[in-house]
């Protein structure tokens, strides 16, 4: 039988401190802000894995090294919860490749990390656990194709397993996330070494550390029903919505605005500028003494700036790109844009740096 979604009402706790290496490290994660349920679906009570798609489509050279040709991280992080923390779960994290749409299972996971064990607690409990790997600046990071992130869980019961924070998105009273309707589902499970869709919509809270700045396009939907968790962040979300708003047209209802988020510890007090181009492929074009990382929108086309961000004390910084409203004639609608951000430091001395680009499709 499957193990049905089970309501998430606890506080978070937090756990793991960072370590030395996480200095300067910024987190890419695919998460609107809520989160309403904590999950084995689709795996059920089964032992195997849940998994979070991240699709080349939207996002290309996270993590890219400073030459942009390769990629390095160091961390894990997860948001997990126990049906009774008295008892340690054991479990890995990791990385797969893509296989036409789904998780490769024909070949083992790109980097298998563990085994690593719940904290010991009480009860029911949940933890944000930040996970530093042995050998810093791993590379088993894809640059420029689909990949997908999971954890591996060992079998549960009823009363005693554990379990992954997600985010739904089937439009409902238990909506945790906002994206257009149709939105792809990213959520993934594996069993008797079997892909297997989630049921609905969602992803997991399943991320990833690196040195190189991270961008996250946000929709910004003032529209959203009190009934979805996005409206008590004004209607923001950095998780699917920003990688599918929807734009109705002038007849309305909705039509999302746009935010980017850029986060960037190693230019803490700095500044971000977000650009709009148009891709030139994978792997990104290096700018060597200009910036670290690689450039993947086409300088020499349609390469506008959009938005600046000033980076607070911790390297966050977020631009308005598109009011929200602001789209009734619908000129991103059915096709990608590409954004990609530059960040500098305090001194606005060279070189900067060059986040992954992050790309945006607006949906009717």
């Amino acid at each position: 039988m499957i193990y049905a979604d089970m309501r998430f009402t606890l506080s978070i706790l937090a756990c793991g401190a960072l370590t030395a290496f996480a200095h300067g490290q910024n987190h890419f994660e695919i998460w609107s802000g809520c989160t309403n349920f904590a999950s084995r679906v689709p795996i059920g009570n089964a032992a195997g894995e849940m998994l979070i798609q991240v699709p080349a489509s939207h996002f290309a050279g996270i993590g890219h090294d400073a030459g942009g040709g390769g990629t390095e991280f160091g961390q894990f992080r997860c948001t997990t919860q126990d049906r009774d923390a008295a008892t340690q779960e054991t479990y890995y994290l990791g990385i797969r490749a893509d296989s036409s749409g789904a998780p490769d299972v024909s070949s083992p996971p790109l980097l298998r990390a563990g085994p690593f064990q719940t904290p010991l607690g009480t009860g029911v409990t949940a933890w944000t656990i930040t996970t530093a790997l042995a050998t810093p600046g791993y590379s088993a990071l894809p640059l420029c194709s689909t990949f997908y992130l999971f954890g591996e869980l060992t079998a549960a019961t009823a009363a005693d397993g554990q379990l992954f924070h997600v985010s739904t998105y089937l439009a409902g009273a238990t909506q945790a996330d906002n994206p257009a309707p149709n939105a792809p589902n990213l959520g993934w499970g594996i069993m008797n070494n079997a892909p297997l869709p989630a049921a609905t919509p969602r992803t997991v809270r399943l991320g990833l550390l690196t040195a190189a700045p991270i961008l996250n396009m946000g929709n910004v939907d003032p529209t959203a029903a009190t009934t979805n968790c996005v409206s008590t962040l004004g209607g923001i979300s950095y998780g699917v919505g920003g990688m599918w708003p929807q734009a109705t047209g002038a007849a309305g209802p909705r039509n999302d605005g746009l935010n980017a988020r850029v986060r960037d510890a190693g230019n803490a007090n700095g500044v971000a500028v977000v650009f709009l181009g148009a891709s030139i492929g994978c792997p990104g074009l290096p700018l060597s003494g200009l910036a670290s990382g690689g450039l993947y929108l086409n300088p020499t086309g349609v390469f506008v700036q959009v938005g600046t961000a000033a980076l607070d004390a911790t390297g966050l910084g977020v631009a308005s790109i598109v009011p929200a409203g602001s789209l009734a004639t619908q000129p991103l609608v059915n096709r990608l844009a590409d954004f990609q951000a530059f960040t500098i430091g305090a001194t606005f001395a060279l070189p900067g740096k060059l986040s992954n680009r992050a790309s945006v499709a607006f949906l009717p």
